[in-house]
This record gives C-alpha cells, sequence and structure tokens, in this order.
C-alpha cells in the first residue's frame, strides 16, 4: 500500500487470522506504512477488528515487535513473526531472542500455518481480554505514571475460589494449566477432561484466581493446587495479568495458609490489591455474566467440602452445594427451621453434624433427635423428598470432638427411624453397605465411595 500497489485480498490468510482467534491464538500486527489508511484497508477487508495492539509506522520492526511483545506480555519464544522481506525477518530475530519466524514469500508457509491451526485445539477467542490491555497501556502511556503507582489507581480486586466451587470452572482450569509457558511454575500438564475429578477430592486445596479493575473483568486467569497441605502441584497464571502483582498477593496468601509449601516465585506485599471473598455480590455478577451458568436443579446437597464431589456424580451441575465455609449446621433446625431454603429435593451428609464443632454444645442423642426431626418437618412441609448419607459406625481409630463409635451409632439410629417413619420422602444411604473400608476418618470418604452413594441415591431422587 505505501508503494501505491492495488491491494489484493489472500482469503487463504484472512481464514488462518480469524482460525488463530478462535483456537484463542491472538494476532498483531507491525507494518510499515500509514496508521490511518492501512486501518481503513483492513476495515474494507471486514478484519480490522481481528488484531490487537496493531503497530503502524514508519519505524524499523525489531524495536517495535519487541515493544508489542511486551506490551502484551508475551516472551519471544512463544511468538511467530511473519514477514515478506528477509532483512525485516532477521532484524526482528536479532531483537526478540528466540522468536519464530515465517517467510510470507515461502510457498511452504501456507501449508505450515494450516498444518499449525489444525492441530490446535478449539478455545475461546482472547481478542476482547487483549483489548483491557489495549486499554490499560494507554492509560498508564496517557498518566505519566510508574507501574506501581499506576497500579494504584487500577482498583484491582482478586477473588479466590476454593475446592469444589471450582468444578464449574474445570475445563477452564485445565485449559490455563496446559496452554500456560510462561507463568506456569510447576511445569505441570494434566489430562483431558480430568480436572473436574481433581478439583472435588477433599484431599486437594484448589485455589482458582479471578481478578478484575478499572479496565474489566479478566476472568480466571490463575490456579493453584496443594496436596498434603505442603506439595505444590499447580501454580500457573495468564501472562494477562503480569506485572500486577496478582501473583505475588497470591502467592502470600498461598504460603500464610500452607507454611511448608515452597512458592517458586518472589513474593511481596501489593497494597493496590484487594482481596475479595468469592461470595462478594460485585464479584457475582461479574462472574454470571462471564460463564454460562448451568441450568439450574431444584436440589441442595449438604455433606460440607464432599458436597461438590456429590453434585458431580449425581450429574446435577445447576444445584446448589455446600462448600468450607459456606455450610449447613443441623444444629440451626431447633431455632429456625426456615433456615433450610426451599428446594424439591435434598441429599445430608448426616456425618458432617456427628462432629461437636458444628455444636454450641456437644449435642445428646435426644438433642439431636429433635434437630433431624424439625429438618425432617420442614422437608415434608416443603413437599420434597430427601437422601440422608450415614456413616459407618464401626470403626478402631480415635478422634476428637465427640467422634466416637457410640455416637455414630445412636445419631445414625435417629435417620433410620426417621426413614421408616417417612418411607416416601426420606430414603438412607448406608456408607458402610457400600464399602467395607475398616480404617480411616469416618467423616471423609473416597471419590468411589461418594460415587457409590450418589449412584445409590439416583433411583430415589429421580435424577436417573
Amino acid at each position: 500500500m505505501a508503494e501505491g500497489d492495488t491491494l489484493l485480498p489472500h482469503q487463504n490468510r484472512f481464514d488462518i487470522v480469524r482460525q488463530l482467534n478462535e483456537r484463542g491464538v491472538v494476532n498483531s500486527i507491525c507494518s510499515k506504512n500509514d496508521f490511518e489508511r492501512a486501518k481503513v484497508a483492513l476495515e474494507d477487508f471486514n478484519l480490522w477488528s481481528e488484531f490487537v495492539f496493531p503497530e503502524i509506522q514508519m519505524e524499523a520492526k525489531g524495536q517495535v515487535v519487541k515493544s508489542i511483545i511486551a506490551d502484551m506480555q508475551l516472551r519471544a519464544p512463544d511468538v511467530i513473526f511473519i514477514d515478506d522481506n528477509d532483512s525485516n525477518l532477521r532484524e526482528v530475530a536479532f531483537f526478540n531472542e528466540g522468536i519464530q519466524l515465517l517467510d510470507a514469500n515461502d510457498p511452504e508457509t501456507d501449508k505450515k500455518l494450516a498444518e499449525w491451526v489444525d492441530g490446535l485445539p478449539l478455545g475461546r477467542s482472547r481478542v476482547d481480554e487483549y483489548r483491557q490491555l489495549e486499554a490499560k497501556r494507554d492509560a498508564k502511556q496517557s498518566s505519566g505514571l510508574d507501574n506501581h503507582a499506576f497500579l494504584e489507581t487500577c482498583n484491582i480486586r482478586v477473588a479466590l475460589v476454593r475446592r469444589s466451587d471450582n468444578l464449574s470452572y474445570a475445563a477452564r482450569i485445565e485449559e490455563l494449566i496446559n496452554r500456560t509457558n510462561q507463568m506456569n511454575f510447576t511445569k505441570s500438564r494434566v489430562e483431558a477432561g480430568s480436572m473436574a475429578e481433581y478439583v472435588i477430592e477433599p484431599k486437594h486445596e484448589t485455589y482458582s484466581v479471578f481478578v478484575w479493575d478499572n479496565f474489566g473483568f479478566y476472568g480466571l486467569v490463575g490456579f493453584a493446587a496443594i496436596e498434603e497441605k505442603s506439595k505444590l502441584v499447580h501454580l500457573a497464571y495468564s501472562c494477562r495479568i503480569m506485572n500486577m502483582g496478582v501473583e505475588q498477593a497470591v502467592g502470600l496468601v498461598i504460603k500464610k495458609t500452607f507454611k511448608p509449601v515452597n512458592i517458586p516465585h518472589p513474593m511481596f506485599d501489593a497494597p493496590w490489591i484487594k482481596l475479595v471473598d468469592a461470595a462478594n455480590p460485585e464479584f457475582q455478577r461479574l462472574l454470571a455474566k462471564e460463564l454460562e451458568a448451568p441450568a439450574a436443579v431444584s436440589l441442595r446437597v449438604m455433606a460440607n467440602c464432599q458436597s461438590g464431589a456429590l453434585v458431580h456424580y449425581l450429574g446435577t451441575p445447576g444445584a446448589d452445594w455446600d462448600n468450607w465455609p459456606r455450610i449447613f449446621k443441623l444444629e440451626e433446625m431447633l431455632s429456625n427451621p426456615a433456615s433450610l431454603s426451599k428446594m424439591e429435593k435434598f441429599v445430608y451428609g448426616a456425618f458432617n453434624d456427628y462432629d461437636d464443632r458444628y455444636w454450641q454444645a456437644p449435642p445428646s442423642v435426644d438433642t439431636y433427635r429433635k434437630a433431624a426431626e424439625a429438618m425432617t418437618s420442614q422437608v415434608l412441609s416443603y413437599g420434597s423428598i430427601m437422601v440422608i448419607i450415614l456413616p459407618r459406625q464401626h470403626f478402631k481409630e480415635q478422634y476428637p470432638y465427640g467422634v466416637t463409635p457410640d455416637r455414630f451409632a445412636g445419631f445414625n439410629s435417629v435417620w433410620r427411624d426417621l426413614a421408616k417413619q417417612h418411607p416416601a420422602s426420606l430414603k438412607v444411604v448406608e456408607i458402610a453397605e457400600l464399602s467395607d473400608e475398616a480404617h480411616g476418618d469416618p467423616r471423609h470418604f473416597s471419590p468411589t465411595i461418594l460415587r457409590d452413594a450418589a449412584h445409590a441415591s439416583k433411583g430415589f431422587l429421580k435424577l436417573d
């Protein structure tokens, strides 16, 4: 165009650009041309909106490409530069060590691009996400502030979603881990379709990281997983939040909670970042806009941190489920039965309330029976049905907080009696009938047992 040539569309390469965006790979422009004329020309071809961070100016390309990569918070080895001028290719390679190069005049280039695109899984377009980075870069340049001073004006907020609440985001977490190179600090990878099972395992402490600021909602941009309260298995972030201090702030939270964990990157206080509870109404509104929520199911699962696993195995992602510290406590039924919100169906893991910590005073069998009867009465008043999951009552290990075989036997008998009185509305599922395991904490179960408990509940709940 700068030389007055007639512009002819290269439709195959137009298609490649669009297909890359559809697979989550973004496209930029570095061109020696007049910006406004180039923009109009690309708009005429309906292609301008496919590019981010365009740099169209009469400047040498080596440093310009370096600037684009820095602005997009990428690494040169994760970038492919395509040009029809050998001098430009060599110059860009000199200033951007490790960048990948393609000669636009090479007859093999189109074949290579097509093969590369075909090998990429369908993802989600990140064009709008990089538009946020464009806006932030422009605002920073206009402000004249250094990075820390500018960040203090951005109103950056971070929400951490924990454990089974990450079930809804399993696919995004998997994508983040497998596609992140630059900020995958543990260099981990996972098998396709494996993260739902992973995040619902109670022994896995998982955190997904959501970020937003004055420039928009960045969505799920980080994930961390700790096993055995000491082993960091996953720690990955999107490069879009680089230099914001997010990974430093989250690293401090993890280190404070799990002192033996080694955080593989520097940490420092980032006072410009505000940590927000995941139940924050603003965060929930942003999340609802960003993510397609599953169809609602009139089912509540109340089994503390094991609720998410039961929801998964019941096949009801739109259900309401508990997750620590957002949990149901049976003692509430003694003073306010109406606190049990109306649902058509309930699954209640009774084992949670066999523990003194969920009562103001250690409950007797009589106190427990009154609370269980109040809960049953409330469920019946709704015309609802309920499955009660009962733990095994024979175990040899000793546990604190009143967890004894005698208590478990007494409390189990309460639910068995109520199930006999209301066979159409209450069903008990006995863990002891699903597994002959005699060891381990009777309040926590393996994924296999939880799967079996869910399957034993489906028919009664009419979820088949």
